[in-house]
């Protein structure tokens, strides 16, 4: 192995990781507003006090005072060191590890994917052969393309025994191919799980094969087949195509989702490449926060029938809870996205896409449609269902806007449909579990502490402004110092700041900080200055305080110098004072 891993490294390990999804293997949670809650595995308690907030990365137990990253969680919960637990999530979430010293280490888990590779290699020969000719005409009646099938490496599983002989032939150990979800015991044997389908691979977002699915060509059933769960394949958490969708993605700031891989293939032979698909399975909340991460531009791209459109309904709940504002796009009914990328020219695509509605109007137009609103009882049907979702919307100008619109079609006032609605399903504050508001005597540090977490730049700022001569905490005033130096260092961080070198109360700290915030980097450069100045007015009120009490026991020439000093102070008081008013 080199030497220490690359910052580089941390970074897009900690920027590509689940917090949630890791920490729930050892912890149940369960959601509370922003964040995740659930019984702290530090301590022993019967209320649950710990929180993880999944955008910023960071879990805090307000019972013992833990806290830190994904990476202090993992170093806490199983004895790891730091490098331990960056090189086991790198390989959890497809992340090459770079050492500044060059060198890579090699990880139990890469002789499954090599014979993953393997297999899918075996797979392609096997569609190109004499025994793939079902293979290739199902996929030439499905439109597909060679060199579709080529980007996506798409395969044939044979009619049974090839793949069981091809890894005999290497070597390998057939246990290994079961460990990779490829064979199953049969007898004193094993036997190839897929037999007679198309195959699928799928794989991580750094290209590695993590499973497959296998679609019949005929009347089998079931129509697919996916590899199942194991130690690399989460249909859960994975999303098909993401490896090819990722230039896309980045380029063009936006991701279409859609239920099948054929969808997916058809879109892409259309130029449609930020596209990518669930492995089978509704649409989870572990898929929602990588959407999150990949893009706020969401578009569920669903059949045009009434499962379909049933089914971009039931999305938008995670995606909501991972606090996107998803769209939604369907083509004409009884028409899934792949019949409409090959019925419609590219040109209509884009445009179609482009013109996407968000899904809440999309679900409001429904609603309306669905009830008769020339009566109060369709009106009541009406306001109930659209209650139900509006709880989904965190934003509150989203929200205003979309009750505005039910108060509209119902024909009452927007307050009722308040009081109907009520608090939103994923509150931002206390109520509902979430992580508590402290009463903080010092909360002025607290909340611009908050501030410079979500955007360390505005600690180099905080520096130069001489903050730290504010605080009275010593690991308040070396947050500050730390997260300057971070910023410094890497320009642009709005990631979790809660770094390897962080010491134990200054991480302890930022964490509380990280979990209770609830504001954007953009937010928090526009409260700074009236945070700051409540910190220098605090300061000098103190300051006055402190003088006034020195005058009591004074006395003669000394006491005539600190009143002076009182008067200075009070006037100084005054125009900070002036000063906060007039902001």
């Amino acid at each position: 192995m080199g030497g220490r891993i690359s910052e580089s490294t941390i970074r897009e390990v900690r920027d590509r990781a689940d917090i949630v999804e890791v920490v729930s293997e050892t912890v149940p949670l369960s959601r509370a507003g922003a964040s995740f809650r659930g019984l702290c595995p530090f301590h022993r308690e019967k209320t649950p006090s710990f929180f993880v907030h999944p955008t910023r990365q960071a879990f805090k137990c307000f019972g013992c005072g833990e806290g830190g990253s994904v990476f202090h969680f993992l170093m806490k919960a199983r004895n790891l060191s730091f490098a331990d637990s960056v090189e086991e999530l790198a390989e959890r979430y497809g992340v090459a590890v770079r050492y500044e010293g060059g060198a890579a280490r090699s990880r139990p888990q890469e002789d499954l994917y090599a014979l993953l590779r393997l297999a899918a290699e075996t797979y392609r020969e096997l569609l190109g052969s004499s025994t793939g000719k079902a293979g290739r005409e199902f996929l030439r009646r499905r439109g597909v393309t060679p060199e579709a099938e080529r980007e996506f490496a798409l395969g044939w599983s044979g009619t049974g025994g090839e793949l069981v002989s091809a890894l005999k032939r290497e070597g390998i150990d057939p246990a290994r191919g079961e460990a990779a979800g490829l064979l199953l015991p049969s007898g004193t044997g094993y036997r190839d799980r897929f037999r007679g389908r198309v195959l699928f691979p799928i794989a991580d977002a750094r290209g590695r094969i993590c499973g497959f699915g296998g679609r019949a060509v005929d009347d089998a059933v079931p129509k697919y087949l996916n590899s199942p769960e194991s130690e690399l394949y989460r249909k859960s958490s994975l999303l098909y195509g993401l490896y090819q969708a990722l230039p896309a993605i980045r380029s063009e700031g936006r991701v279409l989702v859609v239920e099948g891989y054929m969808d997916l293939i058809g879109l892409w032979q259309k130029g449609v490449r930020g596209v990518v698909a669930t492995c089978g399975t509704s649409l989870t909340e572990s898929h929602a926060r990588t959407l999150k991460r990949l893009s706020e531009n969401v578009i569920l791209f669903y059949d045009g029938d009434v499962a379909g459109k049933k089914a971009a309904v039931r999305s938008g709940g995670p995606l909501y809870a991972a606090g996107v504002s998803p769209k939604a796009l369907f083509p004409p009914k009884g028409m899934d996205p792949d019949d409409w990328a090959k019925a419609a020219s590219s040109e209509e695509l884009v445009r179609r896409i482009a013109g996407a509605v968000p899904l809440m109007e999309s679900i409001e137009r429904g609603a309306s449609r669905k009830y008769d609103l020339a009566t109060i009882s369709g009106k009541l049907s009406y306001v109930q269902l659209m209650a139900k979702y509006l709880r989904w919307v965190t934003d509150p100008a989203e929200r205003e806007l979309y009750a505005q619109r039910v108060a509209q079609t119902s024909g009452l006032p927007v307050d009722t449909i308040h009081r109907q609605v009520g608090p939103s399903a994923l509150p931002t504050l206390p109520e509902g579990g979430a992580p508590p508001r402290r009463k903080d005597p010092r909360g002025e540090e607290s909340h611009l502490l908050r501030l410079l977490a979500v955007d360390p730049s505005l600690a180099v700022t905080a520096r130069g402004d001489g903050v730290g001569e504010l605080l009275s905490g010593e690991d308040a005033r070396e947050a500050v110092a730390y997260l300057a130096d971070l910023a410094e260092r890497i320009p642009g961080e709005t990631g979790s700041p809660l770094g390897e070198d962080l010491p134990d109360g200054v991480r302890k700290l930022l964490s509380a900080e990280l979990v209770l915030a609830d504001i954007s980097p953009e937010d928090a450069r526009r409260r700074y200055p009236g945070a700051v100045l409540s910190l220098r007015i605090r300061r000098a009120r103190e300051r006055t305080e402190e003088l006034q009490e020195k005058v009591k026991s004074a006395s003669g020439e000394e006491a005539s110098l600190l009143f002076e000093r009182v008067v200075a102070a009070k006037r100084e008081l005054e125009r900070l004072e002036s000063e906060r008013r007039s902001r």
